[in-house]
């Protein structure tokens, strides 16, 4: 998992997102809002990377 708290968080939610989504427990329009969620988020985490804010972690 990310160690910075900024990338952290943001991928947690997509977490959340993915698993309501494998749950098949949402209508369409909640499914979309959703996906669009998850997009504009993984998009913030690319920007954040680019950017340089992230630290990157060597995990072993």
């Amino acid at each position: 998992m990310a160690h910075d708290q900024e990338i952290h968080d943001r991928l947690a939610r997509v977490e959340e997102i993915i698993e309501q989504l494998d749950a098949d427990e949402c209508d369409l329009d909640e499914g979309t809002r959703l996906h669009e969620e998850g997009q504009e988020l993984l998009a913030e985490v690319r920007e954040i990377l680019d950017n340089g804010r992230g630290e990157v972690v060597e995990l072993e």
